[in-house]
């Protein structure tokens, strides 16, 4: 018989210090002395205000180890804020610092909802606790992100004033990166390497990818704003995207040592909460099986759980989890630490082609001449129509001579008697003359 379950919700909550001094070290210090299982984020910045991963129970207990290391719900959200008081310290949960959370959640609270240790348990109940953890019929995603937080931190990212550096990487052709620079009205450098491309370009318009058939396989999307951290968008074939922010948790710092706890299930409920609480396996579960799953978790979780170190390096683990080369993901990345750097351009490659928008005509236009080569997925470039179609770009004399070889065979089929022979005959006329002209134009192109 399955144990009960808790739902708990991970808050994003703030406290602030009434002085104006560094709020950290006396918040992890009020923390440490209630033994919560908490979590303080953003690193060693200092500051009035700490933002914290705060556990708390539907009504209203906040998650802390007993003296056995086993669960307590001794203490209330009211308890902590009490104690974060006579520190002259102000907790915040949502709107405002009076919102106590409610069963079924606190409007307003940017919060990730769990399924975690089982309902009522108490401080003797440790095997209840691993019969829930260990039981194969629980789903995996114990702990569900916040969708409109996730939504509303996007669009504002999106939207951003400032212009945003993207780098697009797939399995697309020229054609997509042309179509980009029309719609956004930017510059789109192009590169490839093996079967991936970058698109790369900065706008400050909100967007979606364009591509075409599921041959090409996920868009994966990094955006590098001035300011903020930089966010990855994932396309799958299906249309729907996943969000990561691989860089947002890197400095998330628990407030008790995960190693230290002696009772492994509790250990790893806590680790679970701190690296699960923004909703990464929700977003990893839609990408389907063609992903390293577990590295773009390392890439994501806290450098403290055993993440990816490092700001870029994350982002370069990140994106090679894909299959991304390596080589395209430096192309990407400026080359100072910080990321980004007002003015930092990407390194450029020899190969690099440069797509402006040059209106419609002429855009249309230029992916009839680019051919079936350019329209055709990187990783169907070897089918034996793709090679063809190169080899005939390549030698214009002999593209000449199969056109109107079509030609004389479409004449010939107008003159049949048959009504079905005549209208082949018709395509095939019309088609040689249509290549014809494409082929002019590439030659004077050349």
């Amino acid at each position: 018989m399955k144990a009960p379950q808790l739902a708990f919700q991970v808050h994003h909550a703030v406290v602030t210090a009434g002085d104006g001094a560094d709020a950290r070290e006396r918040v992890l210090a009020v923390l440490r002395q209630h033994r919560i299982l908490a979590a303080l984020r953003g690193g060693g910045r200092s500051g009035p205000e700490a933002a914290v991963l705060l556990p708390v129970t539907q009504d209203g207990a906040v998650l802390a180890l007993a003296a056995d290391d086993r669960l307590s719900f001794g203490i209330t959200v009211a308890d902590l804020r009490a104690g974060f008081a006579a520190e002259g310290l102000a907790l915040a949960l949502g709107e405002s610092a009076d919102a106590d959370p409610v069963p079924g959640g606190d409007e307003g609270t940017d919060a990730a909802h769990v399924d975690g240790a089982t309902e009522g348990l108490t401080d003797d109940a440790t095997e209840d606790l691993t019969e829930v953890l260990a039981d194969d019929g629980q789903r995996d995603e114990d702990l569900l992100a916040d969708d409109a937080a996730t939504a509303q931190f996007a669009q504002e990212h999106g939207a951003s004033a400032e212009p945003v550096r993207v780098a697009e990487f797939s399995h697309r052709g020229p054609w997509a990166a042309r179509l980009t620079a029309q719609i956004l009205g930017v510059d789109v450098e192009y590169l490839e390497d093996g079967d991936w491309s970058l698109y790369r370009y900065r706008t400050d318009r909100p967007h979606g990818v364009i591509t075409g058939a599921g041959a090409d396989g996920l868009v994966v999307e990094l955006n590098l704003p001035v300011h903020g951290e930089a966010w990855v968008e994932v396309t799958v074939p299906a249309g729907e995207t996943a969000f990561f922010w691989p860089n947002a948790e890197r400095e998330t710092r628990p407030t008790l040592d995960v190693e230290a706890i002696a009772v492994p299930e509790i250990a790893e409920l806590y680790r679970r909460m701190l690296t699960e609480a923004d909703g990464l396996e929700d977003e990893i579960a839609l990408l389907g099986r063609d992903v390293d799953a577990e590295a773009v978790r390392r890439a994501c979780i806290p450098e403290s759980l055993g993440g990816v170190a490092g700001e870029r390096e994350r982002l370069t683990a990140f994106l090679t989890a894909f299959g991304v080369p390596p080589s395209l993901a430096a192309a990407a990345l400026p080359d100072a630490d910080s990321l980004p750097a007002p003015g930092d351009e990407a390194p450029s490659a020899a190969a690099t082609r440069r797509f402006a928008p040059q209106g419609w005509p002429a855009v249309i236009g230029g992916i009839l001449v680019g051919g079936l080569s350019e329209t055709v997925p990187l990783t169907a470039r070897s089918h034996p129509v793709a090679r063809l179609a190169r080899a005939l770009e390549r030698r214009p004399q002999l593209a000449a001579a199969a056109s109107t070889a079509e030609i004389a065979a479409g004449v010939a089929l107008l003159r049949g008697r048959s009504g079905l022979a005549r209208v082949i005959g018709a395509l095939a006329v019309l088609d040689g003359l249509a290549d014809l002209g494409l082929l002019a134009l590439r030659i004077r192109r050349r």
